[in-house]
């Protein structure tokens, strides 16, 4: 699964290592690359290890979030400025000197200040925002839920090419810099935008008296966060022996981190989940039960396309018939994602008679400033009106994860964006219940604790709201 998620990230990882290796290669003593230069090289080669090895580890901390790992990005880059400056003394300025320039000042201030915002510091949201858009398109599709795939520097070559392929090779570096000092400048007035919308989101008082929250998580053995329901994300290889909580639990399943390197074949790894479903059910008899990732999201990822809405009612009522077999109070539920067609045809065939969910609901979050920002949650839950009202038994409406990266739009908007999020589901008497995703940041960083455990502004108004009830 690392490549249809992360692949284009790792192309232009790997695009950079070898321009680098390339760049610092023995030459003609004119342009021979200095020996500290050459001693940079594995430092690279050691952070890129980091950056792969955090995305086959998603479930774990990750390593960026070390202080002494996530310190050394923003180092790296700032000695690639050294480097190119030194070439450009030794050998004069090119044209095609300058976007590489550039990326290591754009990007290294970007990195810069993510570091500060994992730490709770933010010195520059719109920075966060821009790198975000830009790991969006050069990086992870998933890019504002997991912002954790930071850059490595580009080295200038001090020689001379010996040839026209050589002549031409030496533009991709300087071609693909410039991309990337492009997207930074574009969005910047994108990025101002979107994060003032994020100052007229709805304000809360008080959620409305029913209105089930709860936090999504993975249960850490730590104090759970406050709400009227737990809410857990677990591996379907869990192997179940965390006591079960002392509130309804909405319990929905994920891939294990194993299946990040491989995924097994459509039949088997659908069995994986139905069996899952029914083990875990009878262990901790789950109030609600998500037992599959977004049919129209991370599925496909894991269970291939071609899946119709036909197919994914038929998996959803195998696993209601093996989970009401150990857990007859279990509802099912289904997280839809998107808005389009695809995504209106699950919803029906999932909400049709008779019921193979009790629960159906979608995700909230942000959109481009095309899409208002934050106020692309009022549409989603204005287009589930719409769905609902067409549907002649429609099942109950739950917010099944709603939240943002703090470290792509900054914590002041996270915070904001959550109270907006209840302040909506408390208006609307369809709305049985809310989510919030996620506990602390494990593959993912919309988390309300830092690494270190220290609360985010968000965690303070979710014990504002959900703590006092």
């Amino acid at each position: 699964m690392i490549l249809p998620v992360h692949g284009v990230f790792l192309a232009q990882l790997l695009l950079v290592l070898l321009w680098n290796a390339f760049a610092c290669s023995a030459g003609r003593p004119a342009g021979a690359p200095r020996a500290w230069e050459r001693w940079l090289l594995p430092l690279l080669v050691a952070l890129a290890a980091v950056l792969l090895a955090d995305r086959v580890r998603p479930l774990h901390a990750p390593l960026l979030e070390r202080p002494a790992i996530s310190i050394a990005f923003p180092l790296a880059l700032l000695a690639g400025v050294v480097q190119n400056v030194s070439a450009i003394r030794a050998r004069g300025v090119r044209v095609t000197d300058i976007p590489v320039v550039l990326y290591n000042v754009g990007v290294g201030a970007c990195v810069a200040t993510a570091v500060a915002a994992v730490r709770g510091a933010e010195p520059a949201p719109l920075l966060l925002y821009d790198y975000s858009v830009l790991q969006h398109l050069v990086g992870s599709h998933l890019a504002h839920f997991s912002t954790l795939c930071w850059h490595l520097p580009i080295f200038l070559r001090r020689g001379e090419p010996a040839s026209l392929p050589a002549a031409m090779a030496s533009l991709v570096a300087p071609a693909f810099a410039g991309f990337v000092v492009l997207v930074l400048v574009l969005f910047r007035s994108e990025s101002a935008d979107v994060l003032a919308a994020f100052e007229r989101e709805p304000r809360l008082e008080r959620a409305r008296e029913g209105l089930m929250l709860g936090v999504l998580e993975h249960p850490e053995g730590e104090p759970a966060p406050p709400g009227a329901c737990a809410a857990w994300r677990l591996p379907i290889d869990d192997a179940g022996l965390t006591p079960p909580p002392d509130r309804p639990l909405v319990l929905e399943l994920a891939a294990p981190e194993s299946w990040s390197l491989r995924v097994p074949p459509r039949a088997d790894a659908t069995a994986a989940f139905l069996a899952a479903a029914e083990r875990l059910s009878a262990r901790y008899r789950p109030a609600v039960l998500l037992p599959f990732p977004e049919p129209d999201g991370v599925a496909p990822l894991l269970f291939g396309a071609g899946l119709t809405p036909a197919d994914w009612r038929a998996l959803y009522e195998q696993a209601r018939r093996r989970v009401l077999a150990v857990s007859p109070d279990t509802r099912i539920g289904a997280r839809i994602s998107g808005l389009g067609d695809e995504s209106r045809a699950l919803a029906d065939a999932l909400a049709a008679a008779p019921a193979v969910v009790d629960v159906l609901g979608p995700r909230l979050h942000p959109g481009s400033a095309r899409a208002g920002g934050p106020a692309l949650a009022d549409e989603v839950l204005a287009t589930w009106g719409r769905w609902r009202a067409e549907q002649e038994r429609p099942p109950a409406l739950w917010v099944l994860a709603a939240g943002l990266s703090p470290l792509a739009y900054g914590e002041a908007a996270q915070a904001r964006f959550l109270e907006g999020c209840i302040a909506r589901a408390s208006a609307r008497d369809d709305v049985e219940g809310l989510l919030v995703e996620g506990g602390r940041d494990r593959g993912h960083t919309l988390g309300l604790l830092r690494p270190d455990g220290s609360p985010r502004e968000a965690a303070l108004a979710w014990q504002r709201i959900a703590g006092g009830r």
